[in-house]
């Protein structure tokens, strides 16, 4: 989630280790495929509305895709919040959060305690040429025609996103959470995102930012009013680590497509991530691998693609990474492009998603191997008065501005959840913001986008 102190398109037939799903083998230009017009209508329609959006922005072309140089730093310590609040900590042997868990239970996350429900069982991951933190569901019958699934949680947070939870102290309560909805909570559990996937047949590795690591830095105070108590983290501390997470699956199962689903600020880590495994690769460095060439679906719920609420202030009040993942992320109010966000959405959304036609991304055709990706945004709906809503994004700020190249999905705004997850302090505390990830309709609706 933001920041917590404010308020594949094909199935694979198994006839080629990676069937992209791609009819039109040229992959060349937005016009029509020359094999018939046996292109599938929606990568077609994509095309069209790249074409029509390149020529919109003309004037603003070229643009950059390179990282921000504000995010990027040499030399100082990567431990020091002072040297690297809001730069990319490349140096995983020296990053403070690339540090693997012993074992996973169902209160890794410091936010909650009191977790009575069974998790989906797991153990750390275990996959060559990535050091930091996953956790690996138990997969007793796993279909590998299926993409693997990488689960990416938000800030603060921590594989429980995906998972059970249940507190015999609350179920059954009517509770009012932080933006005013009034919730009873389950007084069963319900089965979560992990234990679906891994009934439906996939490879699960849920990625884990070790966010309760941050207190460990030397130069937070955490008794002042500058200090962090909810541990929030930045694209700068959890973007290299994903990155070395997915290029090492991908180059560990090579004839195997991946899909990514992400919740609030895992959204733009992940997009953030697959653009510099993209700048890898385009720069041939050694062991780089073109994720696009083998990502098959890229769900992304409630994430600040266009800004957070409270962003600004943030930016404004904090010097570490709580006030610096607001400066990345932008205002949803009042939002402009910030320096993260131009890289990785182009001028007026255009790169927004990347080989969603199985051609273009950042501005270049050919750059796909002919693979679509897929492209989901999942978003509870606004309430019309705009007063309450999901409380960090809302539908504008969500969203991707380029369809049909991205299915813009709305849950409702009873699809919260109803579970009590996430503070033990305060059961339900942002039940509106994990209705996406947690809730049955959110669920049911990646189960949904994945199987497409």
């Amino acid at each position: 989630m933001a920041a917590l102190g404010a308020v594949g398109c094909g199935d694979d037939d198994g006839s080629d280790p990676i069937d992209s799903g791609v009819v039109d083998a040229s992959g060349g230009d937005a016009g029509p495929p020359s094999d018939g017009g046996q292109t599938d209508p929606r990568v077609m329609a994509c095309r069209e509305a790249i074409a029509a959006r390149e020529a919109q922005v003309a004037a603003m072309l070229p643009w950059s895709i390179e990282d921000a140089t504000e995010m990027v730093r040499t030399g100082g310590d990567q431990a020091r919040e002072a040297d690297y609040a809001g730069r990319y900590r490349d140096d995983l042997a020296t990053h403070p959060g690339c540090v693997a868990r012993a074992a996973y239970g169902n209160n890794v996350e410091f936010l909650v305690t009191d977790n009575q429900a069974e998790v989906a069982a797991g153990a750390p991951a275990s996959i060559d040429g990535y050091a930091c933190a996953a956790k690996e569901y138990a997969q007793p019958a796993e279909d590998t025609t299926k993409p693997i699934v990488i689960l990416v949680h938000g800030n603060s947070s921590s594989v429980t996103t995906f998972e059970e939870y249940a507190n015999d102290g609350v179920a059954g309560d009517t509770i009012t959470n932080v933006a005013g909805f009034e919730i009873v909570v389950d007084t069963e559990t319900r089965e979560q995102l992990a234990t679906r996937l891994v009934g439906a047949g996939y490879r699960v590795i849920a990625f884990d930012a070790r966010t309760d690591l941050v207190n460990t830095l030397a130069d937070y105070d955490m008794t002042s009013a500058t200090g962090n108590a909810f541990r929030n983290i930045d694209h700068g501390w959890a973007v290299p680590m994903l990155q070395s997470l997915v290029r090492a699956v991908l180059t560990e199962n090579p004839t195997r497509r991946v899909s990514l689903i992400g919740h609030s600020l895992g959204v733009s880590v992940i997009r953030d991530a697959l653009r510099r495994l993209y700048l890898e690769h385009r720069a041939g460095e050694a062991g780089a691998v073109n994720p696009f060439a083998r990502i098959q679906d890229v769900i992304l719920l409630s994430g600040s693609n266009h800004g957070v609420s409270a962003g600004q202030t943030l930016c404004d009040s904090f010097d570490h990474m709580r006030g610096t993942v607001g400066c990345e992320m932008g205002d949803r109010g009042t939002f402009v492009p910030t320096y993260f966000t131009r890289p990785l959405n182009g001028p007026n959304d255009l790169f927004a998603a990347p080989c969603a036609d199985g051609s273009y991304a950042y501005g270049e055709r050919n750059q796909c191997e002919d693979n679509v990706v897929e492209y989901t945004t999942v978003t509870m709906e606004d309430i019309p008065s705009g007063e309450l809503q999901d409380e960090f994004v809302s539908e504008a700020s969500s969203q991707l501005d380029l369809e049909p190249c991205v299915d813009n999905v709305l849950i409702t705004l009873s699809d919260y959840d109803t579970s009590g997850y996430f503070f033990t302090g305060a059961p339900g505390f942002f039940a509106n913001h994990f209705g996406s990830a947690r809730s049955d309709a959110g669920i049911d609706l990646i189960l949904e986008k994945l199987a497409d």
